[in-house]
């Protein structure tokens, strides 16, 4: 699946938002880029992810996960949706 940046959270389904994640945690087309590009990359996609998500531990999600959650694309997900359902508040386009 091809990354897609989308204005919102409740724009992305889960599975594109698992896609997004991906580039955190796996090896993807980014494979290519010179270290410098790869950082900018990266510190884009976290900015955006910070944006995208009300949890308050933002893109610590990715860099900084609670102790005892998986360190993953599911882990980052399944927390988000566990906290948005706390609050009452849409999560993922169906």
């Amino acid at each position: 699946m091809k990354l897609v940046i989308k204005d919102a959270l409740q724009d992305y389904t889960e599975a594109e938002l698992y896609r997004f994640l991906e580039e955190f945690f796996e090896d993807t087309d980014t494979n290519d880029l010179d270290d410098a590009a790869y950082d900018l990359h990266i510190s884009n996609l976290s900015a955006h992810f910070s944006e995208l998500v009300s949890h308050p531990d933002g893109n610590a999600l990715i860099f900084h996960p609670s102790p005892g959650r998986d360190d993953s694309p599911d882990g980052v997900i399944l927390e988000i949706k566990e906290w948005y359902a706390n609050q009452g508040e849409p999560c993922f386009k169906e």
